[in-house]
């Protein structure tokens, strides 16, 4: 799992959070622009580049916070959010590194940077190395800036007490980070195994709910395509639940090989597949499937029949799965191996 897509899923979980962390920032700079106008000096040069500094943090906290509440609320477009995410968190640290370098010119220490610096660290799950090397630079502009400008008094002591504090920023961020990476990990894991057919391995009902809410509004078109064992029951009966399980087996191995990806066990002996061809194609695959089963050396005949339903009219879901069954009622009333187009002629 990489960087970004750590970043995504933290963010996903936490963006209330960042909201409310970019609306105090944008407050914050409100509160600092009144004190400025009431109190400052605007004639002073130091004056001058504060007040700028709390207009610009101010306005592009605001254009940050406008646009990712409109592409979170679509559920779209996700990965600018991450990207304007890692773009204003830089900005962000070296705008607390000037501002501080400025508060350390004036005989003030840099609480701001530090505050910003450890606030970032516990509030979204940014690359190690990102945070490392922003948090390196920033603090040598803090420092340059503050030694250029000449009233700054850094004595070893700062240093020293300066450099412990980026030390432990920096340890808590690595550790913030793999605990993260470790948390994503392991629930994607468990989702994984949550849409997995424990018997056959391939997708279960879940992962077909939510694949197909997935890509209900797609425009691709595809088959869907209903599957049944032929008299599983009785092979069931007669041979017992191991040989059972492993025509099953069988099964959803022939389909996924013939099919490709999209394989899953609708439940008992039914599976589903969806198919990103036309319903003709579809019906011939099957085809391949009961060739396959017949070539393999039994003592019974096992044979799967289909209802095939192409959804070129983007019907809603439960109108999709209706008419798939009502062409798979139709094929076994046919007999065993047929596979059955909705709407048209059956076909083996």
């Amino acid at each position: 799992m990489n960087s970004k897509r750590i970043l995504m899923l933290d963010l996903k979980k936490h963006w209330h959070q960042y909201e409310m962390f970019l609306i105090l920032i944008a407050l914050l700079e409100v509160l600092m622009m009144g004190y400025g106008l009431w109190h400052f000096d605007l004639s002073n040069i130091i004056r001058k580049i504060y007040f700028g500094c709390y207009i610009f943090l101010f306005t592009i906290t605001i254009v940050v916070l406008t646009l990712n509440h409109i592409i979170m609320k679509r559920g779209k477009n996700l990965e600018f959010v991450v990207k304007s995410a890692c773009v204003y968190f830089v900005i962000l640290v070296f705008w607390t590194s000037i501002v501080s370098a400025l508060d350390m010119n004036g005989g003030g220490y840099p609480v701001t940077y530090m505050t910003i610096l450890a606030a970032i660290n516990s509030l979204v799950a940014l690359s190690p190395v990102l945070y490392v090397s922003v948090a390196i630079l920033s603090s040598a502009c803090m420092i340059g800036i503050a030694l250029y400008l000449g009233n700054a008094m850094l004595h070893m002591s700062f240093y020293l007490n300066f450099s412990i504090f980026l030390l432990v920023a920096i340890a808590v961020e690595i550790r913030n980070y793999r605990s993260t990476r470790e948390q994503y990990m392991l629930d994607e894991k468990l989702e994984e195994w949550a849409e997995i057919d424990a018997l056959t391995r391939v997708l279960n009902r879940r992962a077909l709910d939510n694949y197909l809410e997935e890509i209900k509004d797609q425009e691709n078109r595809f088959s869907f395509v209903l599957i049944d064992a032929d008299n599983f029951k009785i092979i069931n009966d007669t041979y017992g639940h191991q040989e059972g399980d492993r025509c099953l087996t069988e099964i959803a191995g022939l389909l996924t090989g013939i099919f490709g990806a999209h394989v899953f066990r609708y439940g008992g002996d039914e599976f589903a597949v969806i198919s990103y061809e036309d319903a003709k194609s579809a019906a011939e695959k099957i085809a391949k499937v009961n060739q396959a089963l017949k070539e393999k050396k039994k003592e019974y005949v096992l044979q799967v029949c289909a209802g095939i339903y192409s959804n070129d009219r983007k019907e809603d879901l439960k109108k999709m799965f209706s008419y798939a069954d009502q062409a798979l009622y139709e094929a076994k009333q046919n007999g065993k191996g047929y596979a059955a187009i909705y709407g048209k002629n059956d076909c083996r």
